[in-house]
């Protein structure tokens, strides 16, 4: 009897884990938002919160700027058809500086929050995929910047498939240490 049981948990995992895949594997095109950082927490880090807020404007145009090293849709296979960066320039710039960093090591996204945080977002309801980066937590004392991945129905906003992921940061200066971890976690999609 355990071992039916055991064999019906794995496979009824099994099917949801591909469910969600699969979702995926039908959708050929998206837009490609950004990194949102309104929800993000800051651990171990000597810069300002202005500073970093400052940073977090630069890391986003590095998609344009540098696009074939920051190629989300080449580590996606998808056609990114768009990277429309004013929603997320726009939450962004609202971030709280007196949230941003934490004295606990930890941090974690509820399901609320990455919801609210899509739906916070300022664009235009069309139909298609969107997809962004939710910044959740960079921690300078593990050198890692973890990030919700999420895929949405740019129309009405409901989520299709999130992932966290996360990257070690590297490099000299704020933003191109920041934009490492970006960097590293583009590498797992």
């Amino acid at each position: 009897m355990k071992k039916l049981i055991l064999f019906l948990f794995l496979s009824t995992s099994l099917f949801c884990f591909g469910q969600g895949k699969s979702a995926l594997k039908d959708i050929q095109s998206i837009k490609f938002y950004g990194v949102d950082y309104s929800q993000v927490k800051i651990f171990g880090a000597d810069e300002s919160p202005v500073q970093f807020k400052d940073a977090f404007r630069r890391i986003n145009e590095l998609f344009i700027t540098e696009a074939k090293k920051y190629n989300v849709g080449k580590q996606l296979k998808k056609e990114v058809t768009e990277i429309p960066l004013d929603a997320v320039n726009q939450v962004n710039e609202n971030i709280d500086l007196a949230e941003l960093m934490t004295a606990k090591r930890e941090y974690t996204l509820s399901k609320e929050q990455i919801k609210a945080a899509i739906n916070a977002l300022p664009i235009q309801k069309t139909p298609g995929v969107g997809m962004v980066f939710i910044a959740q937590f960079l921690d300078k004392s593990n050198n890692r910047g973890t990030y919700e991945v999420v895929f949405f129905n740019t129309e009405t906003k409901e989520i299709i498939e999130k992932w966290i992921t996360d990257g070690k940061a590297r490099g000299f200066g704020l933003r191109n240490y920041w934009a490492g971890s970006i960097y590293s976690a583009l590498k797992k999609l």
